[in-house]
C-alpha cells in the first residue's frame, strides 16, 4: 500500500530539518507551490520547469482526437486538446531510487 504525504506533511518535515516553527514553513511551502501551479498553468504551450538535482516538470500540449473511441459505448467522440504534465527525476533522484530496498 502506498504512503501519501500532504502539503501538511511536506512543511512539517521542512519545518524540522531547518529549525524554524512550522506556521512560517508552511507559508513558504504554500507559496512555492502556488508559483510552481502559476508556471505550469501560464499560457505559453511548453514549459519547463528544471530543479537542480531534483528533476524536472514539463507541460506538454496535447493534439485533437477527432475521432477517439469511447471503450464502454463503443461511441465515437471527439477529445480536444489539452495539456499534459511529465515528471522526469534527476541523476540525484534516480540514483536513490534504484538503491536496493532493505
Amino acid at each position: 500500500m502506498a504512503i501519501t504525504y500532504t502539503k501538511k506533511d511536506v512543511a512539517k518535515l521542512t519545518a524540522d530539518k531547518v529549525g524554524q516553527k512550522l506556521a512560517g514553513v508552511e507559508e513558504v511551502v504554500d507559496r512555492v507551490f502556488n508559483v510552481l501551479r502559476e508556471l505550469m498553468s501560464s499560457s505559453e504551450e511548453e514549459i519547463r520547469i528544471e530543479i537542480r538535482n531534483f528533476g524536472v516538470f514539463e507541460v506538454k500540449p496535447t493534439k485533437a482526437k477527432p475521432r477517439a473511441r469511447n471503450p464502454r459505448t463503443n461511441e465515437e467522440i471527439y477529445v480536444p486538446p489539452r495539456k499534459k504534465t511529465h515528471f522526469k527525476p534527476g541523476k540525484l533522484l534516480r540514483e536513490v531510487l534504484k538503491q536496493p530496498r532493505d
